[in-house]
């Protein structure tokens, strides 16, 4: 196989890949007593939750002090250890790809791996630095979107890389104890009382409920630190049980499903059938609806998929010289249950019912005596016919719904984790745990995306009848198609890793923004004609900080979306120092019945650390201004989106969708749309 022109070489050939290398009340008599008791009621489940969040925080300051005295120094990743298995984790790639693969392609990925720099760091005793540096230079090459990444060899490297790197920031015992002393000290000073003018502002600790996006994100980063370093386990696993809700949310209202799969039904059928010794033929329909309806399930869907016609028939039966004229008319029901799954659709037995109703219109025969007598005979014979009548319409039901039931739930839908898996190895980002499940009014989703010592949601988002749309007051069954809920700790958990350290320019940027569904408001037009001047405005670099290098923060009907870096330079100037950008967008309504979010017309640009800025430094800043304004669009959720024509939904497929609610709040961001 010969190395792609790509920076990364071609992926193994499948053929080549033996199975274990592929990827892998009480209620009181009085009104007046009844509403003091509510009143009372009210009051102590408010006092009640804020003694439990702040014994919660307690607690957590507690486990702190007993880390503090439980410091082991020998439970610190080992250099040599570590050390000795990265080495091993090389030579265990080299030789797969050595036999794996052909020559050509194994010198294209030895080239592209380039354990080199390190090798010869471990081998030479070089400084920790320099060790360190190689071995983030390698894990970084070993994470991105390129096929081949995936691999168990190089997977197994990365987490290798992650252990001895953990090794060298802490393994030596004086200086890796004092910096997990600090850390402890760090989330001391973030659980304890605020403090105003030297003094503390209250007496109990600060309730969880009250931290900033910033500060659940220091205490993540310390969480890890301490993680990695083999130290406070009750302490890593107290708070990440309080943080292990998941963090993103989704719903499709029940009218949608209905409406998908609500049908009319207007089937005709020629009868040909012998009852009772007489031969029947004519004609049968049944016209009725086809409807859904869900049912609350826990871990998959449940949907009540039922017939309700009506059945008639007209019909001439002939016996021997006499000829019979007659109608019939009834009800027809079927049900069935499907129990939908992520990867396919689980039917129960159908249950079908009918009633029926005949009645004879014209008896033919020539002698009136005849007539008589068969008139007689059909009367005695009537319950019995339709007894039999019934019994068959009502077998024919079944069948004919069965039949079509069956074809539905043969579907089986795509292995979302056979898909996503390679991704996700490839980017070392964790895989989500999901749950699916029903209510009568909706179908729910939730997913946890959640590195291993990461932080997600602390609890539920808010219910969606708190969510204002631009028509209502809150977001109600029938309102609404679709809505998700994101919460601000899937960045994160997600791209924080793959963004930490990398340099991009305002293309990168706008790529990333549009792959998070971030268009922008400029019209085509505009960007046409000012496509030159933009461009010289625009030409800039930013290094983005390890710590947040992306975020957003929803909080107050506010969302906040932001960027940090280390370095900005444009042209031949540069301003190498820690800086953080970000834009405020407000929900809006607009007068269609829309909703889109409207940024603040400034953006804020800070530059921590205390520092004054020089004069070389203050000339740059209104650069850095100017490109980031042109960065940030104006409106954010502003396009209608068009469901494509193809899909297999026909009362969906090729309709429009827009944004009716938007809501920020607790660090969740919602979007309703219909």
């Amino acid at each position: 196989m010969a190395p792609a022109p790509a920076r990364i070489p071609t992926p193994l050939n499948p053929h080549i890949l033996s199975p274990a290398c592929s990827m892998p009340s009480s209620v009181f008599r009085g009104s007046l007593r009844f509403v003091f008791a509510i009143a009372f009621a009210g009051a102590s489940v408010c006092v009640n939750q804020a003694f439990v969040t702040a014994d919660e925080t307690t607690q957590w300051l507690q486990l702190i002090e007993q880390s503090k005295s439980e410091l082991d120094a020998n439970r610190l990743p080992s250099q040599e250890q570590t050390e000795v298995e990265v080495v091993a984790a090389m030579e265990a790639a080299d030789a797969f790809f050595q036999r794996v693969t052909d020559p050509s392609n194994y010198d294209a990925w030895m080239k592209f791996l380039d354990f080199g720099p390190l090798q010869s760091a471990i081998e030479g005793h070089e400084s920790v630095a320099k060790r360190g540096n190689a071995a983030v230079e390698l894990s970084q090459r070993l994470s991105g979107p390129e096929e081949g990444l995936e691999l168990s060899r190089l997977v197994a490297l990365r987490e290798s890389l992650d252990r001895y790197l953990a090794a060298l920031r802490y393994g030596d015992p004086k200086r890796g104890l004092a910096v997990i002393e600090r850390q402890l000290e760090t989330l001391t000073e973030i659980l304890s009382p605020e403090e105003i003018d030297g003094e503390q502002s209250e007496s109990t600790p600060r309730s969880l409920v009250d931290l900033s996006g910033e500060e659940v994100a220091q205490i993540e980063s310390i969480v890890e630190t301490l993680a990695a370093a083999n130290q406070s386990g009750d302490l890593v696993s107290r708070i990440t049980g309080r943080y292990s809700s998941p963090n993103l949310r989704a719903f499709v209202d029940g009218r949608v499903i209905a409406d998908a799969i609500t049908r009319p039904v207007n089937n005709p059928e020629r009868v040909n059938d012998c009852l009772l010794g007489t031969r029947i033929i004519g004609d049968a329909r049944v016209v009725g609806n086809v409807t859904g309806s869900l049912l609350p399930s826990e871990g998959n869907v449940r949907l009540l998929i039922r017939l309700d016609g009506q059945f008639s028939t007209s019909t001439k039966g002939y016996n021997g010289p006499v000829t019979l004229r007659s109608s019939g008319f009834g009800q027809v029901y079927a049900a069935r249950q499907l129990v939908i799954t992520e990867k396919r659709i689980f039917a129960g037995e159908p249950i079908a019912t009918a009633s029926l109703s005949t009645q004879i219109n014209q008896i033919n025969h020539p002698l009136k005596l005849v007539r008589k007598i068969a008139s007689k005979k059909a009367a005695e014979m009537k319950p019995q016919a339709e007894a039999i009548s019934r019994r068959k319409l009502q077998d024919r039901v079944l069948e004919g719904f069965r039949q079509q039931t069956d074809e539905a739930s043969a579907r089986t839908f795509p292995d979302l984790d056979a898909k996503m898996s390679p991704w996700l190895r490839r980017l070392d980002l964790p895989a989500p745990t999901r749950t699916i499940g029903s209510t009568t009014d909706a179908v729910h989703v939730q997913a946890t995306m959640r590195r291993p010592f990461g932080l997600s949601a602390a609890g539920e988002g808010p219910s969606l009848s708190m969510v204002r749309t631009a028509t209502s007051s809150g977001t109600y069954p029938g309102g609404y198609s679709a809505a998700i809920q994101v919460h601000e700790s899937i960045l994160n958990n997600t791209v924080m890793k793959l963004l930490a350290g990398e340099t991009f320019t305002p293309e990168k940027l706008r790529d990333l923004t549009s792959s998070f569904g971030i268009p922008s408001d400029k019209d085509d037009a505009s960007v046409e004609t000012d496509s030159n001047d933009d461009e010289q405005a625009e030409s800039f670099e930013v290094d983005f900080s390890g710590f947040r290098p992306v975020y957003f923060e929803a909080r107050d009907q506010t969302l906040r979306i932001g960027l940090r870096g280390d370095r900005f330079a444009q042209g031949d100037r540069e301003l190498d120092r820690r800086l953080e950008v970000s834009a405020v967008y407000r929900p809006a309504i607009t007068g269609d019945g829309r909703m889109i979010l409207i940024r603040d017309e400034d953006i804020d640009l800070k530059f921590p650390g205390g520092r004054r800025l020089t004069l070389s430094q203050t000339a740059i800043k209104a650069n850095i201004e100017e490109g980031f304004d042109k960065l940030f669009p104006m409106t954010l959720l502003h396009r209608e989106w068009t469901l494509p024509s193809t899909l297999q939904l026909p009362a969906l497929a090729g309709r429009s969708a827009k944004v009716i609610g938007i809501d920020a709040r607790d660090g969740w961001l919602t979007i309703v749309v219909r």
